[in-house]
């Protein structure tokens, strides 16, 4: 199992001092999200703190985890992973989603689409930069999406090794669409819970386990070698109340597992192997919980 861990941007401000203490611990790779806020937490722009982790760190792999389909073309998405393949010297992993919250995307003064439209402008995106990592160009036309980089236009920095694409999905629609075109799916176990446009706690409660397996047959019936990974909210501590708060707040439900004690948690990380999943990223709620964690995975 590869762990890959999500800079905490609510108490952390230097994603390249931090990605120097994650290579230390041995992590096999770090991630840089796609927010201006996700309530009091404020980000740095993904690319910038995306870049800062790849000038910092010699052997991780860096991922965005995952940048806003919502906020930018396809087309400077793909032009920024191609400059970050070659700055982290083949270390780059380009991880596009397809954009979940409401409340960024009016505060731009742009309308947030509903879900049938934001997978359908995902899906065209993804294979808009499939062509564009691979060659530079791309001639499309879709219901959202018309690009025409062809000849003396292609990108700069096209690799024969370009960055591997990774897609974010949780719902059977998304599921089914984007195995064919990525090279990597990570499943959204709470997408459930963030189809209004915000995090609900009550709905991620309610997530099963039978729901997250069914999640990977998905894939696997579409595609059955794509490498799957998930993402999952972790809190460690044995005595940590914000821990205790949260893990009750999910009460019984199959995400509440992840919150604990540092050797429970692990256990149950390392069970994801049996859904056919061979990465995790770990997004910690309680600060502090990748450095308790380390020692137990890798």
């Amino acid at each position: 199992m590869e762990y890959f861990v999500n800079f905490p941007a609510g108490s952390v401000t230097d994603p390249g001092a931090w990605a120097t203490e994650k290579e230390r611990e041995g992590w096999h790779g770090v991630c840089a999200s796609d927010h201006l806020w996700v309530g009091a937490t404020r980000y740095p722009h993904v690319f910038v703190a995306a870049t800062q982790m790849a000038c910092a760190t010699r052997r991780m792999r860096i991922t965005t985890s995952f940048c806003n389909n919502l906020f930018r073309s396809p087309v400077e998405f793909a032009q920024a992973a191609l400059a970050l393949q070659a700055a982290s010297q083949g270390r780059f992993e380009a991880g596009l989603g397809a954009g979940w919250a409401r409340d960024e995307i009016e505060a731009m003064g742009e309308r947030y689409p509903d879900g049938a439209t934001r997978v359908a402008r995902y899906v065209e995106a993804l294979a808009v930069v499939r062509q564009l990592l691979a060659t530079g160009q791309c001639t499309f036309s879709g219901d959202h999406y018309r690009v025409d980089i062809q000849g003396e236009q292609q990108l700069a920095q096209v690799s024969p090794t370009p960055p591997p694409l990774i897609a974010s999905a949780g719902g059977p629609r998304a599921l089914r669409e984007v195995a064919p075109l990525v090279d990597r799916v990570e499943i959204k176990a709470s997408a459930r819970a963030t189809r209004a446009g915000h995090l609900d706690f009550s709905i991620m409660a309610s997530v099963t386990e039978d729901e997250v397996r069914e999640q990977a047959a998905r894939v696997r019936r579409v595609r059955a070698n794509v490498p799957l990974g998930i993402f999952i909210l972790t809190g460690v501590g044995a005595d940590d109340p914000a821990v205790a708060a949260i893990k009750g707040a999910l009460g019984n439900g199959y995400l509440g597992r992840f919150l604990g004690a540092p050797a429970d948690v692990a256990t149950a990380l390392d069970e994801l192997t049996e859904l056919g999943i061979d990465r995790v990223q770990l997004t910690e709620l309680v600060p502090g919980s990748h450095s308790k964690l380390a020692p137990h995975l890798l």
